[in-house]
């Protein structure tokens, strides 16, 4: 529930002109490149390629789409592989979030615990396994955030 009540506000603050329309336009943009990671994440599901490591290959497959990757640069002002970026840190918690949200995951866990897995090479640092997913919640396909949607 907070979160559509997130968006409706963000909307309506957006709608309405009251911010800034550059703050604007990195709201959508962090929006959109997210919602897109979960989207990548729904279509690896719903052919069959779900695996522990869910969330690393939907970021792999956004970053195969040049749209995508130029986009999250421009968000995080920066080369997109460097590390210790605080924009790359609130986008990269978001995306793992939302995956796990958006796909009605269960994290794997390891006697209660999670256990991150670590990345090299990415634009992650990590990302916790998941252990299922709910195939009716893979089945939405509506973007909300695109261009023009808002």
């Amino acid at each position: 529930m907070n979160d559509h009540i997130q968006k409706i506000l963000t909307r309506h603050v957006i709608k309405t002109g009251s911010i800034d329309k550059a703050d604007a336009a990195r709201i959508v943009l962090l929006f959109s490149l997210v919602e897109r990671a979960v989207q990548q994440a729904r279509l690896i599901c719903r052919n069959g390629g779900f695996s522990r490591d869910i969330t690393l290959h939907a970021i792999m497959a956004c970053l195969a789409d040049v749209r995508w990757t130029a986009d999250y640069r421009t968000y995080v002002q920066d080369d997109i592989y460097k590390n210790g970026n605080p924009l790359k840190g609130r986008i990269n918690r978001d995306i793992g979030f939302r995956i796990r949200e958006g796909i009605g995951a269960v994290v794997e866990t390891t006697d209660g615990k999670v256990v991150p897995v670590k990345v090299l090479g990415s634009i992650i640092q990590s990302y916790s396994p998941m252990a299922s997913f709910d195939p009716a919640a893979v089945e939405k396909t509506d973007l909300e955030w695109t261009e023009g949607q808002i």
